[in-house]
Formats: structure tokens, sequence, C-alpha cells
């Protein structure tokens, strides 16, 4: 029985493995099309008379619209299928893409975001699908599968964006759309059916309790989505306003960092987003505890953050940008995968759901205070704010997270 057992596991990560390559297709074409529009909008956006504090304001309100439409789309989902609602979202990310690219002024630019706001969860719903096929014991790398197609997505776009854009401001946009596209009909044509009730993937669900129960017993899901909330709010601060920041405090051969420059800045960050993923995160999960892993991710972020205060050195700004990414990667990858054991398997769609909502909460607020002292050209400081939010989330990790002495059972098997 042993041997059986040990030759079992590989055979279904492999299984596993090959289930989810269409997955990663999908969302790395997906999320290309983002990778594109990401350095790209502060400058889109500004070219149309946005300030730093509108910039962030176009985060906020697509925020917003998530937050409205994530716990709707991820329950959805568990209801009527991944692949189905996936499809209807990645048909209004093409809406969204098309009206930006015909934007001629700020208010269809916030139309295009809270069109492509109000149907995401392309994200959300490829996780609770990662999820869904795979194993308790292959759970970690199906999603990290997931994350890496992001990474994928989010090295290819931002140099797709930089070249695009000797061709005009709206070429890397339509190049989103024209992503956009390739993505439903990869979705259609790649993604197998939606599993019936009746099939074995299903065997090991739950009774299906009322909403508002599964809600309140989700003790150690919810300390799960603090620390996210922390790690979302830290991280859209950083997002939201780090082209600005480049543009203002850097330069590249004789002029300040533009869409072509911050373009390349966020593929150097995907490449290391692939590299923490393919290489790092499995290696680290063997030799430390979640927890252990947080609180150095938070901390490695925080180093990262504190550093973009001290000077505009290109090298010093290379090597700020490493610990803030790898920090990332190893938080949010660690975070989702332990708020995904944390509930059933037919609650996946639900508590990603739950989980971009709040996401969005903080991605309501952040942008805003990150407009705000950027607009007043509060560069230090807005730097050192997001390194003493990380410090709060490496705090609050080390007490919040379980170690795994004490870790509660997993509830996926529970009949």
């Amino acid at each position: 029985m042993g041997s059986d057992s040990a030759t079992e596991a590989p055979e279904a990560m492999g299984d596993s493995a090959l289930t989810l390559v269409p997955t990663f297709v999908v969302v790395a074409v997906d999320a290309t099309g983002m990778g594109i529009i990401l350095p790209l909008l502060p400058f889109y956006s500004q070219r149309l008379g946005a300030s730093p504090f509108l910039i962030g304001a176009l985060i906020s309100v697509y925020a917003v619209c998530q937050l409205i439409a994530g716990p709707v789309v991820g329950m959805l989902s568990d209801r009527y299928g991944r692949r189905k609602i996936l499809i209807v979202s990645q048909i209004g990310t093409l809406i969204g893409f098309v009206l930006l690219a015909l934007a001629g002024n700020l208010t269809l630019v916030f139309l295009a975001r809270i069109v492509d706001g109000l149907t995401s969860g392309n994200i959300s719903v490829a996780h609770a699908y990662a999820a869904e096929h795979s194993g308790p014991a292959t759970r970690k790398q199906a999603l990290g599968m997931t994350s890496g197609a992001i990474g994928t997505g989010l090295l290819l776009g931002p140099a797709l964006s930089s070249f695009l854009v000797h061709y005009g401001q709206t070429a890397p946009v339509w190049a989103a759309a024209a992503l956009s596209l390739i993505s439903i009909f990869a979705t259609i044509a790649l993604l197998p059916p939606d599993h019936s009730a009746s099939e074995p993937l299903y065997h090991h669900r739950v009774p299906e309790p009322t909403l508002t129960r599964s809600l309140l017993g989700m003790r150690c899901a919810w300390r799960l989505l603090g620390l996210l909330i922390v790690f979302f709010f830290v991280n859209s601060m950083f997002l939201s306003q780090i082209g600005l920041f480049l543009s203002a405090r850097f330069s590249w051969d004789g002029h300040s960092f533009g869409a072509r420059e911050l373009g390349w800045t966020f593929a150097y960050t995907g490449f290391i987003n692939m590299i923490v993923q393919g290489l790092l995160i499995t290696r680290a999960n063997l030799i430390a505890s979640d927890r252990s892993i947080v609180v150095a991710a938070f901390a490695c972020m925080g180093l990262g953050f504190a550093g973009l205060a001290t000077g505009n050195n290109i090298s010093l700004l290379a090597i700020n940008l490493t610990l803030i990414i790898v920090g990332t990667m190893f938080a949010r990858s660690t975070l989702t995968a332990e708020l995904s054991h944390s509930t059933a398997i037919n609650r996946q769609g639900m508590i990603m759901g739950l989980n971009q909502s709040l996401m969005s909460g903080a991605n309501i607020s952040a942008p805003l205070v990150s407009g705000a002292l950027i607009g007043h050209r509060l560069f230090v400081p807005w730097a050192l704010v997001m390194a003493a939010v990380a410090v709060i989330g490496a705090a609050l990790a080390g007490q919040l997270l379980d170690t795994p002495r004490t870790r509660a059972p997993s509830p996926h098997f529970t009949r």
C-alpha cells in the first residue's frame, strides 16, 4: 500500500499539471493584456488631463466596481461553473479595453474602468478553477501555476507596451483588446466543460450550509483575509503611483521615465515574478513554515519600500524593486494557497470572490492616499508609509498565522 501511495502521488501531480495547462495559457494571455495597460494608464490618463489624485481615483473606481461584483461573480461561478463565468468576465474586459482605446476624454476612461471592474473576476475564477482541479497535496503548486501565468503575462505585457507605444498611445490598448479577444477564444477552445455534480471531483464536497453560516464559520479564513487586506493596501499604494514616482525621481539617457521606461521596469518585475514562482516558492515551502515565509515576505517588502526613499540611483532602484517583488510574490502565493485550504472545495468561488472584494476595498482607499502624497510631491513619505504598512503586516502575520503544530485540519474532505 505504501509503495502504491508513493507512485500515485507523482502521477496525481502530473495529471493535475496537465489539466491546468489550458488554464495557464488562458490566464497568461489575459494577464499579458493587463500587463500592457499597467505601465501605460498613468501617462495615458495624464495626457487627457488627469492629476495624480484622479489617476488614483481611476484605480479606486475600478476597485469599487470589483467590490460590488466580486462575491457575485464568485458565487455565480460556484453555481453555474467556472468556464461560463470566466467567459462573461473576459467579454467585460474586452469591452473595457475597446472603450479605453476610443476614449477622447477622462469620462470615457472612467466608463471603461467601470465596465471592466463590474465584470472583473478573471483571476479569482481562475484561482478557484485551479483549486478545484487539484488535490489537497498539489493545491499550492496549482495556485502557484496560475500565479506563474500572471507573472508570464506581466513580463510580456509591459515589454509589448514599451514596443508598441512608438506607434501611438492607443496602439498598446488595441493590442490589449486583441489579446482579450484571443483569451475568450482560448477559454472556449481549451478549457474543458465544468464537471457535473456526479463526477469524482465533487465526491468530497461538504454539505451546503447557508451563506451566513459559511461566512461566520470561517475563522481561519478571516485571519488570512485580514492579512490579505494589509497586503493589498500596500501593494495598491505601490502600483497605483510607481509610474509617476519614477517619472519624477529617475531619468534614463537624459530624460525622465515615461511609458516606455516604465514598461521595461514592469517587464523586469515580471521576470523576477517568474523566477520566484518557478524556482523559489516550492523550495522555500520545504524548509520554512507558511508563517515564517509570510513574515519574511512582508519584511522584504518593507526593506524595498524604505530603499525607495533613499535616492535616485538606478542600481539601487533595481535592488529595491527586486526586494519588493520577491516579497510580494511570496506573500501573495502563500496567503492565497492558505486561503484556499481554509474552506471547502465547493466554496472556492465564494472565498476567492470574497478575497477579491476585500482586495477591492483596500484598492479603493490606497490609490487615493497614494495619489494625494505623490500629487503633493511627498515622495519620501510615500515610500516610508508603505514601509510602515509592510512592517505592520509582518507583525500581524507573526500573531495571526498558525504554526504547523497548531494548524486546524483542512475541511476539504469533510463529508
